[in-house]
């Protein structure tokens, strides 16, 4: 039986082929920037989805930024990291809690997202 195209579909598939390229060979530094593009990304998503009062793609971009936040967590090294990391664990989880207390609310989404920028701007400072 012949389905047609699920452009959705199509379009998840190129994101996800587009991503994993992007991260082969990427240093662990740039690995770390290209999670802050994607966590923004994702913000952005469920905020346009909200928006618009799509829920289910809401929900799936924020699940998406929760995952994202949990991956950058998981990833701080402690040992060599020092006061920064330390930092940085703190920022993530305060992020995960505005998510996960005010999943609906746009202005607190975009605080997050705003937040986000200026780590991912910071970042790539302090790489430079």
């Amino acid at each position: 039986m012949y389905s047609p195209p699920n452009p959705l579909r199509a379009r998840n598939r190129y994101q996800v082929l587009d991503l994993s390229s992007r991260m082969e060979g990427a240093s662990p530094h740039r690995l770390v920037s290209i999670l802050y593009e994607e966590l923004q990304n994702a913000l952005a998503g469920a905020i346009r989805a909200r928006e618009g009062g799509q829920d289910v793609a809401a929900n799936s971009q924020m699940a998406r930024a929760k995952s994202i936040l949990a991956a950058l967590e998981a990833g701080l090294d402690f040992d060599r990291g020092g006061t920064l990391a330390t930092t940085l664990c703190g920022i993530y989880r305060a992020m995960q809690r505005q998510l996960a207390n005010t999943p609906n609310d746009v202005e607190k989404l975009n605080e997050v997202r705003s937040g986000v920028a200026n780590l991912a701007e910071s970042w790539r400072a302090l790489v430079a």
